[in-house]
């Protein structure tokens, strides 16, 4: 791993909060050769980041002084993306609106866990921001471990993309319940792709559509489907429609 800034003309990524999702977003970080500084204040966490080694810097800092945040780089023009990515929502907002005062033009991602605080991150700063469904889907396309699903996860992080994740809970009149993954070509219709599944009566994990099973759709299963998000509001009405 490596552990210094380059020199002129380098990019920066800062991670406030190390997480599991920090660590996977860390880990592509890393292997685009970006620098990147984590920011972990509770001290179990910042241990964790240390082990992983994919920061060339790491600070313990809180960031409720302007200052903190001055002295990890947020006002450099290198720092290109900050990743507010705490447990603790109270400090990702803190954090998006203190970052934005500083730098106007810094891209911001906060994770958001409802509709309602997606709505104050944006209103305090956020370029954009992580719903749980697109938290899911980090694990999903990592585990796909193919270069076109890591290019969309990469365009959905950085904000280069139009497509979505959501999950789509399934009603009895659903016109999916009781049809199998193989035999439907109604996501193809949409423009959609899914990406998997949990049937909540068989287990709590998550079903894969590219183990290549041939799963059941039931009623009360969840999919996770990756779209544009008109073409999910379209199928959404139409699966659901009876």
């Amino acid at each position: 791993m490596y552990n210094h800034i380059q020199a002129e003309g380098y990019k920066m990524k800062i991670i406030f909060g190390y997480s599991k999702l920090s660590a996977e977003i860390a880990h592509e970080i890393h292997k685009k050769g970006d620098n990147l500084i984590i920011i972990e204040p509770n001290s179990k966490e910042y241990k964790f980041g240390k082990l992983d080694n994919y920061a060339n810097k790491m600070y313990d800092y809180e960031c409720f002084d302007d200052n903190d945040l001055i002295e990890v780089g947020i006002q450099d023009k290198n720092t290109q993306t900050l990743f507010c990515l705490h447990n603790d929502f109270n400090k990702n907002l803190f954090v998006t609106l203190s970052a934005r005062n500083l730098n106007k033009e810094l891209q911001i991602i906060s994770l958001a866990s409802t509709n309602n605080d997606a709505i104050k991150l944006k209103l305090a700063g956020a370029t954009n921001t992580i719903n749980p469904y697109e938290t899911a889907a980090v694990n999903i396309f990592r585990k796909i471990h193919r270069p076109i699903s890591l290019k969309i996860l990469d365009d959905i992080l950085y904000s280069n993309s139009d497509l979505i994740i959501e999950e789509i809970y399934i009603k009895e009149d659903s016109i999916l319940n009781g049809v199998y993954f193989k035999t439907t070509k109604i996501f193809k219709e949409y423009n959609l792709v899914l990406l998997g599944l949990q049937d909540k009566e068989i287990t709590n994990n998550f079903i894969f559509t590219s183990r290549g099973i041939n799963h059941k759709i039931d009623y009360k299963d969840t999919i996770v489907v990756l779209g544009k998000k008109q073409d999910i509001k379209e199928f959404k009405l139409h699966i659901h429609k009876g």
